[in-house]
């Protein structure tokens, strides 16, 4: 049996799509910060929220994200995307806006839920689970 070696080189690496929309290639200098998505859609004070979007920069001093008004704790930052926590807030629907140096995004509203609104559980026979 013969072996035959293969070597990839690395520039041929780097131009496969497998880090495709993860560049910073479509930021747009100057613009804006835009939010386009909030995944969950809605969630309770504590929990994780993915804020999608463009223009969010790099992190900065000036830089933050608020909702309704509140200090969100930013835990990851990048220019597509923002990990953020929901701050202790009653339930109702309350805007985030995303601030990049002295550009602001438009709000992108989001329902924050009480512990009340936890949805139903479900019985595995071992305890309750709520999704």
């Amino acid at each position: 049996m013969r072996r035959v070696r293969m070597t990839v080189p690395l520039l041929l690496a780097a131009a496969l799509p497998w880090g495709a929309g993860c560049s910073d290639d479509d930021a747009e200098p100057g613009r804006a910060p835009v939010i386009e998505d909030a995944r969950p859609a809605a969630a309770r004070p504590g929990q994780r929220v993915t804020l999608v979007g463009r223009n969010f920069g790099l992190p900065g001093p000036l830089d933050r994200v608020t909702l309704g008004g509140a200090d969100v704790a930013v835990e990851s930052w990048a220019d597509r995307a923002l990990l953020v926590t929901v701050p202790a807030l009653g339930p109702g629907v309350f805007d985030f806006v995303v601030r990049n140096g002295d550009r602001v995004s438009g709000p992108w509203p989001f329902e924050v839920r009480g512990a009340a609104d936890a949805g139903p559980t479900v019985d595995l026979g071992v305890g309750d689970v709520a999704p």
